[in-house]
């Protein structure tokens, strides 16, 4: 699985790293506009298509459209206001479900946001490892830091220790053909296996820390984050951004009703702009490694 190690994002200042995305996901939960949110899925997707093997990328949309399809279909089974009805079902004289379009668009727009924001805390993961989140939060808050570093760097190793695990199990002649008890105990005793290992990394880790010093006020970092020029270049070009969507964002410009009906209200050229801005926005990764990719062709071709 290629990461952002290799993109040219990833090397951005941290601060900058963390505020971009801390953006991007603040517009997407608080947006309520389906068009901002389809944007957003979109371009996060075709971010995660430059990141991920194609094997991982249709495991990641097999679940994540369960998300989409349960969101869709549990808002329009459960709630019931609307004007535009599909159908009704009659339980008794004084009592009728009634089946909205209203409903169900409502849960499909809920469920493009879900998709969407766990396709950008991807994307965060990707580019935010937990070096970086010491570096900004290791003075100011040492434990929430600590936790949260530990937390991004257990997942990769949780992955490969039940890899490891499991192929113990099949040299012991366990394997996943097992059925009924069999299946439950072995599925058991991975998680014991997984569970100790688990405690132990944790007191290693721990002990490790406190040896090195962490939390003390004086302490060093391991690697220091200078400012460059190309920080303050991206930070200035974020803001310009930003401001620009938040400017069509307060003329109102992405207002949208889903109940009692649907109805779009804007000025049409204040949300073409604030949708190019939002593309801009999302879109300054993709944009970056293709400036990058086509300054390294040139150089070689240059050779």
């Amino acid at each position: 699985m290629k990461t952002f190690n290799n993109q040219y994002f990833y090397h951005f200042h941290p601060l900058i790293v963390f505020l971009y995305f801390s953006f991007v996901l603040t517009i997407i939960m608080f947006s309520i506009n389906p068009i901002v949110r389809l944007i957003t899925l979109v371009i996060g997707l075709l971010t995660l298509w430059r990141l991920e093997n194609r094997e991982q990328i249709r495991k990641d949309i097999k679940w994540l459209s369960m998300i989409l399809f349960f969101s869709t279909i549990g808002n329009f089974l459960f709630i019931h206001s609307g004007r535009t009805i599909l159908f009704e079902w009659i339980v008794s004289e004084t009592k009728t479900y009634r089946f909205t379009f209203e409903a169900l668009f409502y849960g499909f727009s809920f469920g493009i946001m879900m998709y969407s924001i766990l396709i950008w805390f991807r994307l965060f993961s990707y580019s935010f490892n937990s070096e970086k989140i010491l570096y900004l939060f290791g003075k100011r808050m040492p434990r929430i830091s600590l936790i949260l570093s530990m937390i991004l760097r257990f997942i990769p190793l949780y992955q490969t220790e039940v890899t490891n695990i499991e192929l113990a199990q099949k040299g012991l002649g366990i394997t996943n053909k097992n059925q009924g008890n069999k299946k439950i105990e072995k599925e058991y005793q991975t998680f014991l296996s997984l569970f100790g290992w688990s405690l132990e990394r944790a007191v290693i880790t721990s002990d490790s820390m406190n040896a090195r010093g962490y939390g003390l006020k004086n302490r060093t970092q391991y690697q220091s984050y200078i400012m460059q020029q190309r920080d303050i270049l991206l930070s200035l070009l974020l803001a310009i951004l930003l401001s620009g969507f938040y400017l069509c964002s307060s003329k109102e410009a992405f207002q949208f009703y889903y109940y009692p009906k649907l109805r779009v209200d804007f000025i049409q050229e204040t949300s073409m702009i604030g949708y190019l801005l939002l593309i801009g926005l999302l879109s300054l990764p993709l944009l970056i490694e293709a400036k990058e990719r086509i300054r390294w062709i040139y150089l070689e071709w240059k050779m």
